[in-house]
């Protein structure tokens, strides 16, 4: 796997994600970086603070559906060979490229620049620093990551993931999975609840994640190309699908335990639920420290995961654009210390975040659905037709989702 560098080439089309070498697993960490990433968080401790355990079922919902997407994204890049914004930018008509491709371009900008303002707030309440400090230091820690040899961005990813996964896999046990269970049962959602559950929604099956893992395949495509001589064989593809499935599943298995290891520390009501501080209220000074160091473990990991697709993805929608991944990163830390410094409460602007990336979700899924169902591009890997109607629900409960929590 190759860490995107910081020049002009590494953002041309050519630039793999991944290695011949590289199996399912690979993929499936690098895609679970985003289901623990900074509006996770603040979906996690908004639901938590407000609701209590109400909404853990929103949450297991969103990660069986998470589940559904993420296959049909790795089925579409192992079939057709292709990613789904190279099928954006060749397939599509110019009117329906022109309506797209700004609004996705957005949505990853709008990730980066939670993924960046996470990292500030977590030294925010690591330090208790100012903003400009906090902010100073953010920078140092993704801007190195960011031109490290290749391979630290691959390792970081891993080692932070590692680090949030045992840190609050320990805290749901320590709490007790009873409440979590119970949570299950699905039930109307509480007054009030509509925004959290489609931030919920929105925070586990990203946008940028579904891109993400069609390119992840099409390399794995190209690989398996490459060993069977010119051509996978058709075996070979059907095997690489199930291994993806398989560990795609236990990714989001994890983040799911991870994420409500999260909503359980302020689901006893042990703070306002409106700023990450105030959330934390009395859990304790040590539960603060390594609430704040996962956080920009967990901003710093899913930042350079996105800073990888971001990049790939942006290549092929955009040929020949001007701007590096790290002139992008410094960007987004302008309006991330904005936000910073506003007196915003995090909670809530981390959770509308999450509610625009739900609004936004069918940009991408409708064309997933679109090309996953045709011959031309699937072959005999085309949707059967009740999955393509099963899709299209799916999708429709998309929207109709994100729409409920603008009018809410």
């Amino acid at each position: 796997m190759t860490a995107v560098a910081v020049d002009a080439p590494a953002v041309r089309a050519s630039r793999r994600l991944l290695p011949a070498s590289a199996g399912t697993i690979a993929p499936a960490l690098l895609v679970s970086a985003g289901y623990v990433d900074p509006g996770n968080w603040g979906t996690d401790v908004a639901a938590g603070a407000q609701f209590g355990y109400r909404l853990v079922w929103v949450l297991a919902l969103a990660t069986v559906l998470a589940l559904f997407l993420q296959y049909l994204s790795a089925r579409l890049g192992l079939a057709s060979g292709q990613d789904l914004a190279s099928l954006l930018r060749t397939r599509l008509p110019r009117p329906a490229r022109a309506a797209l491709v700004p609004p996705i371009l957005g949505v990853l900008v709008i990730t980066e620049i939670v993924e960046v303002l996470g990292v500030v707030i977590g030294v925010q309440l690591l330090t208790g620093w100012s903003t400009g400090a906090s902010v100073a230091v953010a920078t140092a820690l993704i801007l190195a990551v960011l031109v490290a040899p290749p391979g630290v961005g691959r390792r970081t990813v891993y080692t932070c993931l590692g680090l949030v996964g045992a840190v609050y896999l320990s805290v749901l046990f320590q709490h007790g999975v009873g409440d979590v269970v119970a949570g299950l049962r699905p039930a109307p959602l509480p007054p009030g609840g509509i925004v959290v559950a489609a931030g919920l929604i929105g925070a586990v099956v990203m946008p940028h994640n579904i891109l993400l893992h069609s390119a992840l395949a099409r390399d794995l495509r190209e690989a398996a190309d490459r060993t069977d001589g010119g051509r996978a064989t058709p075996r070979r593809l059907a095997r690489l699908s199930r291994r993806s499935l398989i560990t795609t599943g236990a990714a989001l298995g994890v983040a799911f335990a991870v994420n409500c290891a999260i909503m359980s520390i302020t689901a006893s009501g042990a703070g306002s639920g409106t700023d990450l501080a105030d959330a934390l209220g009395s859990v304790g000074a040590v539960t603060t420290v390594l609430f704040a160091i996962t956080l920009i473990g967990a901003g710093l990991a899913s930042s350079t995961a996105n800073g990888m697709v971001s990049a790939d993805v942006i290549s092929r929608l955009v040929p020949g654009f001007p701007a590096p991944p790290a002139v992008r990163r410094i960007a987004c830390l302008i309006p991330a210390a904005l936000i910073a410094g506003s007196g915003l409460p995090q909670v809530t602007v981390l959770v509308w975040s999450q509610v625009l990336l739900t609004v936004a979700l069918p940009l991408v899924l409708v064309p997933l659905v679109w090309f996953s169902a045709q011959r031309r591009t699937m072959g005999a890997w085309r949707l059967s037709p009740v999955t393509r109607v099963l899709a299209g629900l799916v999708v429709a409960g998309m929207f109709a989702a994100g729409a409920a929590s603008l009018f809410a």
